[in-house]
């Protein structure tokens, strides 16, 4: 599979790709999201395999702040 967030175009094999923080389930495809932070100075990353869980993340994550 060639990974459409690559500026390079690498092909990236289906077991090299992240899981879907929210049902872990692979984030291959156009619908993949991520959510990107800075925490403690560094770059935080989270996958996610279409827009509903990476939704659902979030409502857990401002909840989870309260």
């Amino acid at each position: 599979m060639v990974d459409p967030t690559s500026d390079l175009g690498e092909d990236v094999d289906d077991e090299d790709l992240p899981s879907c923080e929210t049902c872990g389930d692979s984030v291959a495809g156009p619908e993949r999201r991520v959510v990107t932070r800075i925490e403690d100075g560094r770059v935080r990353h989270w996958n996610f395999c279409d827009d509903a869980c990476r939704d659902e993340w979030l409502d857990a994550e401002s909840n989870a702040e309260r």
